[in-house]
This record gives C-alpha cells, sequence and structure tokens, in this order.
C-alpha cells in the first residue's frame, strides 16, 4: 500500500523508502531470469511475508528506518502480481512515472510532483511485462500454479490486460519517447525533457537507447538509428 519501494537490509531490519519507480519491479525481473534460466516454476508458489511501515508523507521523499514483517505472506507470484500492478502509473505521455528516480539515481528532482517521467523505465516495464505474462501462460499451459486466490479466468484477464497496456506503452515510446534520431530520457516535472537533442547537456542517455534494443520495444529502424547515434 502507498509507496513501497525498499532498499531494505535483513540483517537490521532497517532501509530506505523513497518514492523510487523501478526498485520494485526487479523481484519481477529477477523472477523471470530465474524461471528462465532453470525452468522451476515452483518458485512462484514459495510464501514469504511483507514489511510493514508508515507510508511517506506527500512532502517527504524518503525515509530511512527500521521496517518488520508481516504476519501475512504472499506466494512470489502474488508478490509480483502487485509489484506489476502498483507500477501502472503512467503519465501524460504515456510513459510510466519516474518518482524521485529510477536506475539514475541522480534524477531526484525529476519526478517528485508526481507527474515527471522516464522513458528508460517504459522499455524496463516493457520488458517485465513481456517476460512475466509469457510464464503467465505457461502456468496456464501446463497448469503449473497451485497458488491459491488465482483461477485461469483471473490469469487470462490478466494476460489480456498486462498485453494491451504493452501496446500502448510501445507506441507512446516510439512517439513521444522518440527524439528524431534518438530516444529521450526522462520529462520532468515542469515539461523540461531530458536526453534530447535539444538539450545543451544530458543530450543522450545510454540506457534509454541500450534498452529499446534489449526490451523490443523500439521499433526496428529507431532502435538502429538509436545506437548509431549512441
Amino acid at each position: 500500500e502507498g509507496d513501497v519501494e525498499h532498499w531494505w537490509h535483513e540483517e537490521t531490519g532497517r532501509g530506505i523508502r523513497t518514492k523510487f519507480s523501478d526498485d520494485l519491479l526487479w523481484i519481477v525481473y529477477l523472477t523471470c531470469e530465474y524461471i528462465e534460466f532453470t525452468g522451476d516454476y515452483s518458485i512462484l508458489e514459495e510464501k514469504t511475508p511483507y514489511l510493514i511501515g508508515e507510508i511517506l508523507k506527500e512532502n517527504e521523499d524518503e525515509r530511512y528506518d527500521k521496517y518488520n514483517h508481516t504476519k501475512e505472506e504472499g506466494s512470489i507470484y502474488e508478490h509480483c502480481i502487485k509489484a506489476i500492478e502498483r507500477s501502472l502509473n503512467f503519465g501524460e505521455n504515456g510513459l510510466p512515472k519516474i518518482g524521485s528516480g529510477d536506475w539514475n539515481d541522480g534524477f531526484s528532482n525529476v519526478g517528485p510532483k508526481g507527474r515527471g517521467e522516464s522513458v528508460w523505465l517504459g522499455f524496463f516495464l516493457y520488458n517485465v511485462l513481456d517476460r512475466f505474462t509469457k510464464i503467465m501462460k505457461k502456468i496456464l499451459e501446463d497448469n503449473k500454479l497451485k497458488a491459491e486466490n488465482h483461477t485461469s479466468e483471473d490469469i487470462e484477464q490478466q494476460i489480456a490486460k498486462y498485453e494491451a497496456i504493452m501496446q500502448k506503452l510501445k507506441k507512446a515510446l516510439n512517439t513521444n519517447g522518440w527524439d528524431g534520431r534518438w530516444f529521450k530520457r526522462a520529462f520532468m516535472d515542469d515539461g523540461n525533457t531530458l536526453g534530447s537533442m535539444a538539450n545543451d547537456e544530458c543530450r543522450i542517455d545510454s540506457i534509454a537507447q541500450s534498452w529499446s534494443t534489449i526490451s523490443n520495444a523500439g521499433d526496428n529502424d529507431k532502435k538502429y538509428i538509436s545506437m548509431e547515434s549512441l
């Protein structure tokens, strides 16, 4: 609930709660990596608790504190679905909102007021959705998931929802996220753009270009043009 992105240390129970936009998606990314490498779908049924702590206030970007385990547990599958659902927060350009930063910690003032968007995060989210929906389809095909509260109909509806989001996201990335010779990096709260040829500084960012290819969300011609520009 609320802003749930954490860096958390098991040994001390302490960590930082932030409004970063990408942290929560890495559990899904890592789960996809693990399943694709091992073929072991049983990890999706493993139960693990959540963390509990006070939600950040509207004008509070982060807080270092002690966070305890909840008594409630959820399967890794449920953790992944909740992380995805929490990340589906798009701005006026059709791209994910960046919050107080994404992979680049230095982008802490790009979107803390809730309007800024991240082009790179769009590619990352597309990649996560693409890979996890394939896992979800395999779950249905082979009846691999025995988790409670997830019927075949529920999973089919979620797959359809995520695939529709992917289509919209890909279109936004290749239109609003495109700058003519490469992909932009971010849109700030005040409407300014980062990673554009119109910028005096920060004109081109590597990860927006490389992830257009890694994610396969960049149009074919744009992927080649952007990497050549990089």
